[in-house]
Order: structure tokens, then C-alpha cells, then sequence
């Protein structure tokens, strides 16, 4: 009895082992995919400056995060894919990279910051022009086309998905955001949206006896609402596809002039304009003079209280001529000071000055009357009203509140007029002019009256 029992016992244990064979079998026979993942392993998005075409790109750094997004069900109706969560984390590549892989990320491999300076107006192509607006990229222009007043720089940043072990095929999900610009250059706004859903779709790519994914797609989008459609071969369209971020840089320019008026007013003579701008981070403004622009080299007048020395000084920059076409650079607070000098019909331009930027123009006072006529022009709907004023002296201008946001124009306008004295010398030339006329009056009705009387003789 004993023997049979341990035969089945023994039996029934065959049996177990058999089964276990079997699975183990089963399971070798259909392992997992490999987790070499074939195919492009970078994505790509890019960072757009939209600004005016006088303005010139400013300093400024904006950051990037990218982690996992949810996974989405498909379409009941069965027109759309499965959206999987995001796994893994993958990397932003440095700029420093040894691949030569092309990415302007200055940051770290887990938070991307690209910035931006004067140098991208240079001719490398990193600035364009508007005429070449929208070719497969989705800036956001500020105002509708056909223009040709903005223009925009751009920076590449590259994601690394090398260390995302995918395992199965699908499309999986991830959102990369933009930080808040809260210390950013004056006059800089963020994209109206801040995320940007990077969708990577991954297919099976296997050969025979090699189970394989391939990465076959990135699909770059601004809403996780927009889900892919059922596509031909391994596509997977997207409705609102998006190529990356667009900021704007908001500025305006400052015209002021000078008139001369009264008729002991001197059109010769220089006078000195001081300026003083804060609330400007990151600014590079430029200086331009317009209609008979101001002069390099200003000649002193005999009524001109300041030395040529001076004002050669102010309105030369070192040995480029004028001033015009250079530009003021603020400093680490965002403030700008200069000071120019102009005679009757001159004029500076100050442009690409930032949003919100707070200025005062001050000229000296000297003996004349000063007027000032200034205006400026804020967009209907900005939320702001024209605040710029004129300080009680009459001799300047001061937007110290909201600070700038129109073009704004300003005529500083002088008058010394005087009574024009009448000298001894002319009163008594025309005295003698009277008297001469008088006396040849009375000769000739004497002459006339002799020759009356001998007739009558």
C-alpha cells in the first residue's frame, strides 16, 4: 500500500515537473522585446523671440522641464489610439555634448535654459526676417500678415530618450513645460501656453528570432486634448502639431526734438538732453537720429555754454562717428543713463526701448521759455492709458508709473523773444530826413511865391 502511494506521489511530481517544462518552454519561446531600442533616439523643440524688426533681442533665459504625462483611453468608436504614460526620464542634451548633436541647452540634463543676447542679431540666420515667417515652424506672430515689422530669434533644444527602456509598442505620452519668467528681461512675455505635449511613438520592429522596438516618430503638440488618429503604416496624426515655444519681446520707441522759437532764440546754439531709464533688464536699446539728425561732433556757438569737448563726448561713441545706429546697454539693474546735445531741428530716436520700462528726458535749463508737446501712442485694448508727463519746469518728460507702453513722441520747444531797441543814431537821421524835406518844402513855395509876385508887377 505504502509502494503505491510513493509511485503516485512520484508520478504526480512528473507530472508537476512536466508542466513547469512545458510553461518554461512556453515562455522562452515568446520572451519580452529587447531592450535596445532602435531608431532616432533625440527629439526636438525650439524656442522662438518674437520682437519688432528695430528692436534688438535682448539678454534673456527661459527653462524647460520635461516629465511622464497620463496615458489616455482610446475612442469608443474606435478613431483614435491608446495613449500610454510616459515611462523612464529622459534627458535634455547639453550643449557641451561630444555627439556633435546640435542644441543650444546651456542648463542641465534635467532642466533646459537657453538664452538669448544681442549677439543673435548678428548675420548667422539665428535672427530671420518675417519674410521667411511660418515655414514649417509655428511662431506666433504679434501682428496679422502680411507684415514686414516683426522678426524673431531661435534656439534648438534637444531631448534625449537613449535611457528610455520602451516595452511595447505605442505611443507614449510626455509634457515638457516652460518655467514662469519671474526674473525675466523687462518686456518679455511667455507663451500663453505653458506646456507642449511631446508625443513618442514606438513600433514593433521585430526580424526573425529578434523581438525588437524601433522608435519610429516624435509628434509635437499643444494640447494633451489632441489625441492621434488612426493613421496609414506607423504614422499617428496629430491635429494641432506645434514645432515649440513662442515669447515675445514687447518695445516701443522715444522720439524727442528741438525747437527753437522767438526772435533772440539762437539756432545755433547746443542744448544738453539728460536721459535716465530703469525697469530696462536685459536691454540693448538703439540710438537714431531722424530727419537732420544730431552731430557727431557738435561746433560751439557763441552762445553755447558748454565746451565742444563735452559734447563731442556725448554724442560720439569711440571712433564710429555719431552715435546713430549704436546702442545704450543697461546694466545689471536695468538702468540706462546718457546725454546728448541738440540745436534747433534735431532730433533723437530712441528705439526698441522695453514694455514697462520707467524714463525721464531733462533738458538743462538755460534763459529761454520752455514748452514741451508730447504724446503718446498706447494700443487701444492694452490695458493702459497714456501716462506720460510733463514736469512743472516745462523743461521735461517723465513716465514713472506704468511706465512705457506706446511710441511716444516729444518736441522740446525754447522761445526768447526781446523788444528791439531804437538808437540814438537812426532817431536822429530821421530828424534830419524830416527837416531836409521840410526846408526844401519852404524853399520851393518861396521860389514859387517870388515868381507869383513879379508877375503881377
Amino acid at each position: 500500500m505504502k509502494a503505491k502511494r510513493f509511485l503516485a506521489a512520484v508520478a504526480s511530481l512528473g507530472l508537476a515537473v512536466s508542466m513547469m517544462s512545458a510553461f518554461s518552454l512556453s515562455a522562452s519561446a515568446d520572451p519580452a522585446y529587447s531592450t535596445t531600442i532602435e531608431g532616432d533616439k533625440h527629439a526636438v523643440f525650439e524656442k522662438y523671440l518674437v520682437m519688432e524688426s528695430d528692436a534688438v533681442v535682448p539678454n534673456a533665459s527661459f527653462s524647460f522641464t520635461i516629465e511622464p504625462g497620463g496615458a489616455v483611453a482610446a475612442a469608443a468608436d474606435g478613431s483614435t489610439l491608446p495613449v500610454l504614460a510616459g515611462i523612464g526620464a529622459p534627458k535634455f542634451t547639453l550643449k557641451t555634448n561630444t555627439d556633435n548633436i546640435k542644441t543650444d541647452n546651456e542648463g542641465s540634463a534635467d532642466e533646459a535654459t537657453v538664452s538669448f543676447s544681442p549677439a543673435d542679431t548678428d548675420v548667422s540666420g539665428t535672427t530671420i526676417a518675417e519674410s521667411h515667417k511660418g515655414e514649417g515652424k509655428t511662431v506666433k506672430f504679434v501682428t496679422a500678415t502680411p507684415n514686414n515689422d516683426e522678426k524673431y530669434a531661435q534656439k534648438k533644444i534637444d531631448i534625449d530618450f537613449s535611457n528610455v527602456a520602451f516595452t511595447e509598442p505605442g505611443i507614449y505620452r510626455y509634457v515638457i513645460t516652460e518655467a514662469a519668467a519671474t526674473s525675466q528681461a523687462a518686456g518679455v512675455t511667455n507663451d500663453t501656453n505653458s506646456t507642449r505635449i511631446l508625443d513618442v511613438v514606438v513600433v514593433d520592429a521585430s526580424a526573425e528570432n529578434v523581438t525588437k522596438l524601433k522608435i519610429n516618430n516624435y509628434v509635437l503638440h499643444d494640447s494633451a486634448a489632441d489625441i492621434p488618429t488612426k493613421g496609414t503604416g506607423d504614422s499617428a496624426p496629430i491635429a494641432h502639431k506645434s514645432t515649440g515655444f513662442t515669447n515675445t519681446y514687447d518695445t516701443h520707441d522715444i522720439e524727442f526734438s528741438k525747437t527753437i522759437a522767438g526772435n533772440q532764440g539762437s539756432r545755433d546754439k547746443y542744448f544738453k538732453f539728460d536721459i535716465s531709464i530703469s525697469n530696462a533688464k536685459g536691454a540693448q536699446i538703439t540710438v537714431n537720429g531722424c530727419g537732420n539728425t544730431f552731430l557727431a561732433e557738435p561746433k560751439k556757438s557763441t552762445t553755447t555754454i558748454y565746451t565742444e569737448a563735452n559734447m563731442k563726448a556725448a554724442n560720439t561713441k569711440d571712433d564710429d562717428g555719431d552715435r546713430a545706429g549704436q546702442q545704450l546697454n543697461a546694466n545689471e539693474s536695468g538702468a540706462i543713463t546718457a546725454s546728448f546735445y541738440l540745436k534747433h531741428g534735431q532730433s533723437i530716436k530712441l528705439e526698441g526701448v522695453p514694455a514697462g520700462a520707467k524714463y525721464t528726458i531733462t533738458e538743462a535749463a538755460e534763459n529761454y521759455t520752455p514748452s514741451i508737446a508730447v504724446s503718446e501712442n498706447v494700443k487701444e485694448g492694452s490695458g493702459y492709458e497714456a501716462d506720460v508727463a510733463v514736469n512743472d519746469d516745462k523743461n521735461g518728460i517723465t513716465d514713472m508709473t506704468t511706465g512705457l507702453h506706446g511710441n511716444t513722441t516729444a518736441t522740446f520747444t525754447n522761445t526768447l523773444n526781446g523788444d528791439v531797441p531804437t538808437g540814438i543814431f537812426s532817431n536822429m537821421g530821421l530828424s534830419i530826413i524830416v527837416i531836409a524835406v521840410a526846408a526844401a518844402g519852404a524853399a520851393v513855395s518861396l521860389i514859387i511865391i517870388k515868381k507869383k509876385k513879379s508877375e503881377e508887377d
